[in-house]
């Protein structure tokens, strides 16, 4: 029962997120690292007691940092020369692609990250695209860290099969509405339903 935590999960979760809302696939790493993090951020943030929290400030935005919203939730962002995102949450080192690869996609054990992925693209076809750039996305990552959390970890392998019985519901429906036969009717129907000829044309 190979299992991870929840941190590179997420990321790739946002990473593919990203790419179905229309992301182009450097920028939505940028984001899935980030994203990641928010969240890492704020589960360490729950364990702190109240009242230290309380007096924590949130860390001053430095120039040149825009905020990008996304998923129900506002990133620090910054913006290349090329105009590719960046992210910059924490105040740590700008989150790019290759960040990503590096905090994301190289803690997946062998051969999860591809078939985690694939999963996590099937899933996502079933929303449009702008639903997802909402509290939606994030909803639905509850839905399955909950229903496979191990710990604070997650179990791969029912987080696979978590995503292949919503997507097999997912086909099974649109099969059924595609399978629906059309109610046509018949000429015979259809000549009885025109209205009736005046009377006089009939003399």
């Amino acid at each position: 029962m190979p299992t991870l935590n929840r941190f590179p999960l997420l990321g790739l979760w946002a990473r593919e997120a990203a790419r179905r809302i229309g992301y182009s696939a450097p920028d939505a790493e940028a984001i899935g690292h980030p994203d990641g993090l928010l969240y890492a951020i704020r589960a360490n943030m729950r364990s702190v007691p109240a009242k230290a929290a309380e007096n924590k400030a949130r860390p001053r935005r430095h120039r040149g940092v825009d905020e990008l919203t996304f998923g129900g939730d506002t990133l620090d962002v910054a913006y290349d020369d090329a105009g590719h995102v960046q992210g910059v949450v924490g105040g740590a080192r700008p989150q790019t692609p290759r960040s990503y690869r590096t905090s994301i996609a190289n803690k997946f054990p062998p051969g999860y990250l591809a078939a985690v992925s694939t999963a996590f693209q099937k899933v996502l076809r079933a929303y449009p695209p702008r639903t997802l750039d909402s509290k939606l996305a994030n909803d639905i990552y509850d839905e399955w860290k909950r229903a496979c959390a191990v710990g604070r970890r997650v179990d791969l392998d029912c987080l696979l099969d978590w995503c292949h019985r919503r997507t097999a519901g997912t086909g099974r429906k649109r099969q059924a509405t595609a399978a629906r036969p059309a109610v046509r009717r018949s000429s015979r129907s259809r000549a009885s339903s025109r209205a009736a000829p005046p009377t006089s044309l009939l003399k």
